[in-house]
């Protein structure tokens, strides 16, 4: 028996029942010290022990038993590299009902796979979209009690959670996840946990860290035969060149993928492959054509919120005022809530009263946005929010203000 797993596993047990030490110890007929050293790992815990606290738990909480089989640990284990392959396949739906029957079964989480039971909890909560993160701590807190390819999944789930709150230190966990990948043999593993290194370089607006990648990341896709990744890779190689200002490359890529995905993947895909696109052209201010590839994605469904800057901006430097002021007002009736939207309204507003004329109100928006955009780098606004101000500056002669504004301008186009 696990002495690690039995030690952990009574301190979970106590903690989640509210029980004293006193009352197991008594309950055992040793003392509380005694006790202690079990639950702190520092004494060895015999079968009958061990036994002998779970038929407390029993006697003490109705409905609660622990199911014994040896066997549950290997079929959690089993389930757990079935996930990261479903994940590497983007297949996660598929899997979400053995999960659920996995789930459902009572003898699966009180058992000897009790923490592997839940890791799958939390993947199941990533692959239905719900908030997986709450759980992360408690399994980050028992990483020792997981076997080498638990653990890189850990680090990846945390990894991705980091992620989406734009905290940078995603890397160090994907590292983690990367060094011990290495040695488990899952085809696809480390090209995915490379792919998601690469969204992450890229969000951190650092493409030169993001760039060698891609062929390895590619090659062991291509070997796991994980096509639809492929893609998502080469979309995702397109914003990489498109961050080094080799449009003219990325641009190559956004036709390619416009021609073949529809062999594999959804319009959806389609969609994101405009949004891309359409943003290249704005930066190369292309504006008509970046208007029409945005308004191809809208007819895909695809409203994701960055295209709204390339629609309202492209609009403001073709000279069709109302029409950009419109793109900001179908915006904002949104009523969109989660953190980068409400970034994007920010600049939106900050346009919207650029183009109305409102100065002081323009000045005031603008000088709470600036301090924001060091946070928000992949937005790559920057430069419009400094040409905005720089022409407002230019226009009230107002050279204290526009000195300090000129040399972020500079600053930025430096880096």
């Amino acid at each position: 028996m696990n002495n690690l797993f039995c030690s952990s596993y009574m301190k979970y047990l106590r903690d989640e029942f509210y029980i004293g030490q006193s009352e197991i110890a008594d309950s055992l007929y040793i003392s509380i010290s005694t006790y202690s050293k079990m639950e702190q790992g520092n004494k060895t815990i015999r079968n009958e022990d061990f036994e002998a606290v779970i038929r407390f738990y029993e006697h003490k909480k109705e409905g609660y038993s622990f199911c014994f089989e040896e066997e549950k640990k290997k079929q959690a284990n089993a389930l757990i590299r079935k996930c990261i392959t479903a994940f590497e396949y983007r297949s996660q739906k598929d899997l979400v009902p053995e999960l659920e029957t996995y789930l459902n079964d009572p003898s699966s989480l009180h058992s000897y796979a009790f923490f592997e039971t839940k890791l799958i909890e939390t993947t199941y909560e990533y692959f239905t979209d719900q908030e997986f993160q709450k759980r992360l701590p408690f399994l980050i807190q028992h990483m020792d009690l997981f076997d080498q390819t638990a653990r890189s999944f850990i680090y990846d789930l945390q990894g991705l959670s980091k992620l989406r709150a734009y905290d940078e230190s995603a890397i160090d966990c994907f590292q983690s996840a990367k060094a011990l990948s290495v040695l488990i043999h899952i085809p696809g593993w480390l090209g995915l946990i490379d792919y998601h290194l690469i969204i992450t370089y890229l969000r951190a607006m650092l493409p030169h860290k993001a760039f060698p990648l891609f062929e390895e990341s590619g090659r062991d896709f291509q070997n796991a035969g994980a096509h639809r990744r492929i893609l998502n890779l080469r979309f995702n190689q397109a914003q990489c060149l498109m961050k080094m200002k080799l449009y003219e490359e990325a641009d190559q890529i956004h036709l390619n993928l416009l021609q073949t995905y529809d062999q594999v993947d959804t319009k959806r895909f389609a969609a994101m492959i405009y949004v891309n696109f359409s943003w290249s052209q704005f930066i190369q201010k292309h504006y008509q054509e970046a208007i029409n590839l945005s308004r191809k994605a809208v007819e895909l469904d695809y409203d994701f919120c960055d295209l709204y800057i390339t629609l309202a901006y492209s609009f403001y430097k073709l000279g069709e005022i109302p029409s950009a002021l419109a793109a900001i007002e179908q915006y904002k009736i949104q009523e969109r809530t989660d953190d980068r939207s409400k970034m994007v309204l920010l600049f939106l507003e900050v346009l919207e009263s650029f183009l109305l004329k409102k100065y002081e109100t323009f000045e005031h928006q603008a000088q709470q946005l600036v301090p924001k955009l060091a946070q928000w780098k992949d937005l790559e606004i920057d430069p419009f929010v400094y040409e905005m101000l720089i022409a407002h500056y230019k226009k009230t002669d107002n050279e204290h203000a526009l000195c300090p504004v000129l040399e972020k301008y500079i600053e930025y186009l430096k880096n």
